[in-house]
């Protein structure tokens, strides 16, 4: 399973619609915001349902932001869950930002927005494999 979490409620609708009629729709989730993402994953452990492979992450959000959601990530689940990896999703011109997010072991990479569909596919494809 491949969770997305971006603020642009436009691009993650997008994302859904790409996906809508392929066979990886139901291993794709979209949240508006860093909180819902995280009740979201609450609910994956208590119900010790299918948790997440990977999360795109969008790292420029009010509220709960991109850093903080990470933070929350790794104090809450990356040891019961290590093998759940991070990939930030930017369109930040912001060093600081990139390089703060890569300093978290559960962050593995920064991918260009706009993702592409096949990109996205490849990425869930390889949470449904594994």
């Amino acid at each position: 399973m491949v969770i997305m979490i971006d603020d642009d409620e436009d691009t993650l609708e997008i994302y859904q619609l790409l996906l809508e009629k392929t066979e990886y729709t139901a291993h794709f989730r979209t949240f508006n915001k860093g909180l819902d993402a995280l009740q979201f994953l609450d609910s994956c452990r208590e119900a010790q349902t299918v948790f997440p492979k990977y999360i795109l992450l969008d790292l420029n959000m009010p509220g709960i932001g991109g850093i903080e959601f990470i933070e929350k990530f790794e104090s809450q689940y990356r040891s019961q869950y290590p093998e759940t990896t991070i990939m930030i999703l930017t369109s930040s011109v912001r060093e600081k930002d990139n390089n703060a997010a890569l300093s978290y072991a559960s962050v593995t990479s920064l991918i260009d927005k706009p993702l592409s569909k096949n990109d996205l596919i490849a990425i869930i494809q390889q949470s449904v494999a594994n």
